[in-house]
């Protein structure tokens, strides 16, 4: 049987006491500050994207739900902006699907985060009649507070197909 001893060496390594001196901690804070303010923006950017790309899903599949309500209830659906008297902002405070002149079927809430939707033509309401068609052709512009290519554009055709694409706001 082998017997280990322990040397004076030995004790003093054992209770060395381990940790972090002032200098080791003051780097290692400096060095994440500087990582928290290069990172930042970069999340505050991601978080509105995604916000914008949110917004334009939600109103994509209101307008992809009348269509497919007409076209399976052969009748009329409407998709009407809940607050219309804001000309700046027509379908920012949400908007509802229903049947024409009946129940509602959905109602999407108001958009947050400063974003407004607005409709090129000023409309309040989009009809899908029972062969799938749209009663107007419009544009929405979906913009947040910031400016430049970060927007994004809702292209209604009178055939009633949707295309998406950024725009600039201002």
């Amino acid at each position: 049987m082998l017997k280990h001893s322990t040397t004076t060496q030995d004790l003093n390594y054992i209770n060395a006491q381990q940790g972090f001196t002032l200098i080791e901690l003051m780097i290692t804070v400096a060095i994440a500050s500087l990582l928290l303010t290069m990172a930042v923006p970069s999340f505050n950017t991601m978080t509105k994207n995604n916000r914008l790309t949110s917004n334009v899903n939600q109103l994509v599949a209101a307008l992809n739900l009348a269509r497919s309500e007409a076209i399976t209830r052969r009748a009329t659906i409407d998709v009407v902006a809940t607050d219309s008297t804001n000309a700046a902002n027509e379908w920012g405070q949400g908007w509802s699907v229903g049947v024409n002149g009946g129940a509602t079927l959905r109602i999407f809430e108001a958009l947050k985060g400063g974003t407004t939707l607005d409709s090129s033509g000023g409309i309040g309401t989009v009809q899908y009649l029972s062969n799938g068609r749209a009663s107007v052709a419009d544009v929405f512009t979906l913009c947040d507070d910031r400016t430049g290519e970060t927007g994004r554009q809702i292209t209604i055709l009178v055939t009633g197909r949707l295309s998406v694409e950024q725009t600039v706001c201002s």
